[in-house]
């Protein structure tokens, strides 16, 4: 009884942290006309959340990610709080792909219009091309993309399967796949929680992987062959980093 008060307790205050440090966030980028400023504003703001909510989030290989050309970030997708957790650690340069439904968020709606993230209908077949094409576009543009290939997350462990899309991206535009781990996301804020409890957060950012051929036009049966050999060896190297099993 007395762990789950604290719990409560430690819960409700980063809730208050979150509002209070959320609110004039949001303020200042819906008010905003430049991206590069609401980007600075709210990676300042997600840091001030984590320092007083005292969120410890440890990131490892930073290194590892590209500084001269853009990549395809793949992250295993744990909890509703992977999003901003992982803006605060990786930065804001890049875009995330997500669902419609997030525009929809409070808050997070306007975060993901400002700073040009894309979204698209889970359901709808052209919504989902569509968002692909642009993927490839910003990658040929120079501009690295977030996505979580495994295209939802549960309360239970485990790294899902992982859907090809990202890693199509990649053999059609050549840019590298960089595995970004996620552990004890779920001991923060596990789905269907209403309050986070205290986890020391782990990001592991491992060394990009290259495809060792293009995909052209609808592929040859070899490049399609590489890229299922690239979603299987990021997804196995992000069970590794999470320490997660392989579902």
């Amino acid at each position: 009884a007395v762990v789950r008060g604290g719990q409560a307790i430690y819960g409700l205050y980063v809730l208050l942290v979150f509002l209070a440090s959320i609110v004039p966030t949001w303020t200042l980028v819906k008010i905003s006309r430049s991206r590069k400023f609401s980007s600075r504003v709210t990676r300042a703001g997600l840091r001030l959340c984590c320092a007083l909510g005292f969120i410890p989030v440890r990131v490892s290989g930073s290194e590892n990610i590209p500084r001269d050309e853009a990549c395809v970030l793949v992250a295993n997708h744990t909890s509703y709080a992977d999003v901003p957790i992982l803006m605060k650690a990786l930065g804001t340069d890049y875009r995330f792909v997500a669902k419609i439904e997030v525009l929809k968020l409070p808050f997070i709606g306007t975060f993901t219009r400002k700073l040009g993230h894309l979204w698209f209908e889970r359901a709808n077949t052209r919504s989902r091309h569509d968002v692909a094409d642009q993927v490839e576009a910003l990658l040929r543009n120079g501009i690295s993309v977030l996505i979580f290939p495994e295209g939802t997350f549960t309360a239970s462990e485990g790294v899902r399967p992982f859907q090809l899309g990202a890693f199509k991206a990649a053999l059609s535009t050549g840019a590298p796949i960089v595995p970004v781990s996620v552990r004890r996301m779920r001991s923060f804020l596990r789905d269907g929680w209403w309050l986070p409890r205290p986890a020391r957060i782990e990001i592991a950012i491992s060394q990009p992987m290259r495809a060792a051929t293009k995909l052209r036009g609808q592929g040859t049966s070899a490049s399609w062959e590489e890229m299922v050999r690239l979603r299987d060896a990021a997804r196995a190297e992000i069970a590794r980093q999470s320490g997660e099993a392989i579902l």
